[in-house]
């Protein structure tokens, strides 16, 4: 099954509009490396995060294919691991905020992923040194703990 050669043409268009106008963005490299940051770091607290949620899974009976980072499992799994994370940490990092200017790390980097647009990329910038706080906090809460203290 193919579409006529006239929609052909106007996809390929349209895909090679979108290509464009991603390389404009990332020609600043500026932008390239805070993206590329950003999406490492946001990376290292959903690879370890989810360590813990399959954990938290599996001791409840549930499959892997339930790992997905969301505010209705996240405070528990982590409880459940021994952390006291704050649940307002846990909402900027992977809550389902979408509002310009107050979106969730996790949103951002949605964003990035799936949809990189000047506007994303102007609010990373803006709030840079606020969503890497984020971030930095959760991990060093990982890195850190007293094994001491663990019952």
């Amino acid at each position: 099954m193919t579409i006529s050669g006239e929609k052909q043409i106007e996809l390929r268009n349209r895909a090679k509009n979108e290509l464009e106008r991603i390389e404009r963005i990332l020609k600043n490299e500026e932008n390239k490396m805070l993206i590329e940051n950003f999406k490492n770091t946001f990376l290292m607290c959903e690879s370890t995060y989810k360590i813990i949620l399959a954990e938290h899974q599996k001791y409840k009976g549930k499959g892997k294919s339930r790992l997905i980072i969301s505010m209705s499992q996240a405070p528990y799994a982590l409880e459940f691991a021994g952390y006291d994370f704050e649940k307002d940490l846990l909402t900027k990092l992977f809550g389902a905020e979408t509002r310009a200017g107050m979106k969730s790390v996790k949103k951002i980097r949605d964003s990035l992923t799936h949809k990189l647009d000047n506007n994303t990329v102007e609010e990373l910038s803006t709030r840079k040194e606020e969503l890497f706080g984020y971030m930095n906090e959760f991990l060093e809460k990982i890195r850190k703990f007293d094994q001491k203290k663990i019952a």
